[in-house]
Protein backbone atom coordinates (compact mmCIF):
# COMPACT_ATOMS: atom_id res chain seq x y z
CA UNK A 1 0.00 0.00 0.00
CA UNK A 2 1.42 3.38 -0.95
CA UNK A 3 1.57 6.28 1.46
CA UNK A 4 -1.01 8.10 -0.64
CA UNK A 5 -3.34 5.07 -0.42
CA UNK A 6 -2.88 4.94 3.35
CA UNK A 7 -3.73 8.63 3.71
CA UNK A 8 -6.73 8.27 1.39
CA UNK A 9 -8.01 5.28 3.37
CA UNK A 10 -7.71 7.19 6.62
CA UNK A 11 -9.39 10.22 5.08
CA UNK A 12 -12.32 8.10 3.91
CA UNK A 13 -12.90 6.33 7.23
CA UNK A 14 -14.10 8.03 10.41
CA UNK A 15 -13.09 4.91 12.34
CA UNK A 16 -9.51 5.19 11.10
CA UNK A 17 -9.49 8.95 11.63
CA UNK A 18 -10.37 8.32 15.27
CA UNK A 19 -7.15 6.29 15.66
CA UNK A 20 -4.83 9.08 14.47
CA UNK A 21 -2.01 9.49 15.57
CA UNK A 22 -1.69 5.96 16.99
CA UNK A 23 0.32 4.37 14.17
CA UNK A 24 0.30 0.91 15.77
CA UNK A 25 -3.51 0.90 16.02
CA UNK A 26 -3.83 2.34 12.51
CA UNK A 27 -1.54 -0.30 11.03
CA UNK A 28 -3.53 -3.06 12.74
CA UNK A 29 -6.85 -1.63 11.60
CA UNK A 30 -5.71 -1.07 8.02
CA UNK A 31 -4.17 -4.54 7.89
CA UNK A 32 -7.28 -6.35 9.13
CA UNK A 33 -8.49 -8.67 6.39
CA UNK A 34 -5.87 -7.58 3.84
CA UNK A 35 -4.60 -10.47 1.77
CA UNK A 36 -2.52 -10.96 -1.34
CA UNK A 37 -2.32 -13.79 -3.79
CA UNK A 38 0.27 -16.45 -3.10
CA UNK A 39 1.08 -19.70 -4.89
CA UNK A 40 -0.78 -22.81 -3.73
CA UNK A 41 1.48 -25.69 -2.73
CA UNK A 42 1.00 -28.92 -4.67
CA UNK A 43 0.17 -30.87 -1.49
CA UNK A 44 -2.56 -28.39 -0.53
CA UNK A 45 -3.96 -28.44 -4.06
CA UNK A 46 -3.98 -32.25 -4.04
CA UNK A 47 -5.95 -32.31 -0.78
CA UNK A 48 -8.40 -29.74 -2.17
CA UNK A 49 -8.81 -31.87 -5.33
CA UNK A 50 -9.56 -34.93 -3.24
CA UNK A 51 -12.04 -33.10 -1.01
CA UNK A 52 -13.96 -31.58 -3.92
CA UNK A 53 -13.97 -34.59 -6.22
CA UNK A 54 -11.87 -32.73 -8.76
CA UNK A 55 -9.17 -35.39 -8.66
CA UNK A 56 -11.48 -37.95 -10.24
CA UNK A 57 -12.81 -35.35 -12.67
CA UNK A 58 -9.24 -34.52 -13.74
CA UNK A 59 -8.62 -38.16 -14.64
CA UNK A 60 -11.98 -38.45 -16.41
CA UNK A 61 -11.39 -35.33 -18.52
CA UNK A 62 -7.71 -36.14 -19.16
CA UNK A 63 -8.70 -39.52 -20.58
CA UNK A 64 -11.50 -38.15 -22.77
CA UNK A 65 -10.17 -36.86 -26.09
CA UNK A 66 -13.49 -35.08 -26.69
CA UNK A 67 -13.52 -33.18 -23.40
CA UNK A 68 -13.16 -29.41 -23.70
CA UNK A 69 -11.29 -29.60 -20.38
CA UNK A 70 -8.79 -32.22 -21.56
CA UNK A 71 -5.83 -29.86 -21.98
CA UNK A 72 -6.42 -28.26 -18.59
CA UNK A 73 -6.92 -31.69 -17.02
CA UNK A 74 -3.64 -32.93 -18.45
CA UNK A 75 -1.89 -29.83 -17.13
CA UNK A 76 -3.41 -30.35 -13.68
CA UNK A 77 -2.37 -33.98 -13.76
CA UNK A 78 1.18 -32.93 -14.69
CA UNK A 79 1.19 -30.49 -11.79
CA UNK A 80 -0.06 -33.13 -9.35
CA UNK A 81 2.62 -35.49 -10.65
CA UNK A 82 5.38 -33.06 -9.77
CA UNK A 83 5.81 -30.75 -12.77
CA UNK A 84 5.89 -27.81 -10.35
CA UNK A 85 5.85 -27.27 -6.60
CA UNK A 86 3.18 -24.56 -6.64
CA UNK A 87 0.43 -23.13 -8.79
CA UNK A 88 -0.23 -19.39 -8.84
CA UNK A 89 -3.82 -18.37 -9.47
CA UNK A 90 -2.76 -14.75 -9.86
CA UNK A 91 -1.41 -15.72 -13.30
CA UNK A 92 -3.89 -15.06 -16.12
CA UNK A 93 -3.43 -18.49 -17.72
CA UNK A 94 -4.25 -20.26 -14.46
CA UNK A 95 -7.25 -17.99 -13.95
CA UNK A 96 -8.48 -18.95 -17.43
CA UNK A 97 -8.14 -22.66 -16.66
CA UNK A 98 -10.01 -22.24 -13.38
CA UNK A 99 -12.71 -20.28 -15.20
CA UNK A 100 -13.04 -23.00 -17.82
CA UNK A 101 -13.69 -25.60 -15.10
CA UNK A 102 -16.34 -23.34 -13.61
CA UNK A 103 -18.00 -22.60 -16.97
CA UNK A 104 -18.12 -26.31 -17.74
CA UNK A 105 -19.82 -26.93 -14.39
CA UNK A 106 -16.93 -29.12 -13.21
CA UNK A 107 -16.49 -26.97 -10.08
CA UNK A 108 -18.77 -24.52 -8.32
CA UNK A 109 -18.09 -20.87 -7.58
CA UNK A 110 -17.79 -21.78 -3.89
CA UNK A 111 -15.16 -24.41 -4.71
CA UNK A 112 -13.23 -21.95 -6.88
CA UNK A 113 -13.39 -19.37 -4.10
CA UNK A 114 -12.06 -21.96 -1.63
CA UNK A 115 -9.20 -22.75 -3.98
CA UNK A 116 -8.34 -19.07 -4.39
CA UNK A 117 -8.44 -18.73 -0.58
CA UNK A 118 -5.78 -21.47 -0.37
CA UNK A 119 -3.58 -19.11 -2.35
CA UNK A 120 -4.12 -16.11 -0.12
CA UNK A 121 -1.80 -14.87 2.59
CA UNK A 122 -1.94 -11.91 4.96
CA UNK A 123 -0.83 -8.60 3.47
CA UNK A 124 -0.26 -6.37 6.48
CA UNK A 125 0.60 -2.70 6.31
CA UNK A 126 3.59 -1.96 8.51
CA UNK A 127 3.52 0.54 11.33
CA UNK A 128 6.51 2.21 9.68
CA UNK A 129 4.59 2.74 6.44
CA UNK A 130 1.67 4.21 8.36
CA UNK A 131 4.01 6.49 10.29
CA UNK A 132 5.71 7.68 7.10
CA UNK A 133 2.33 8.23 5.46
CA UNK A 134 0.71 10.29 8.18
CA UNK A 135 3.65 12.33 9.47
CA UNK A 136 5.57 14.93 7.48
CA UNK A 137 9.34 15.18 7.90
CA UNK A 138 8.85 17.95 10.45
CA UNK A 139 6.48 15.78 12.53
CA UNK A 140 3.29 17.52 11.41
CA UNK A 141 0.26 15.31 10.72
CA UNK A 142 -0.57 14.89 7.04
CA UNK A 143 -4.08 13.55 7.66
Amino acid sequence: MTHDEIRAGIGASPALQALVPDTVALAAAISAGRTRSAPVRRADFAVWCGQTGLRAAVEDHAGNAQSPLRSAALTIRDFLSGAADTIDFALPGNQLMLGAWQQAGAITQAQADALIALGSEPDPVSEWDVRCAIFADDGALRV
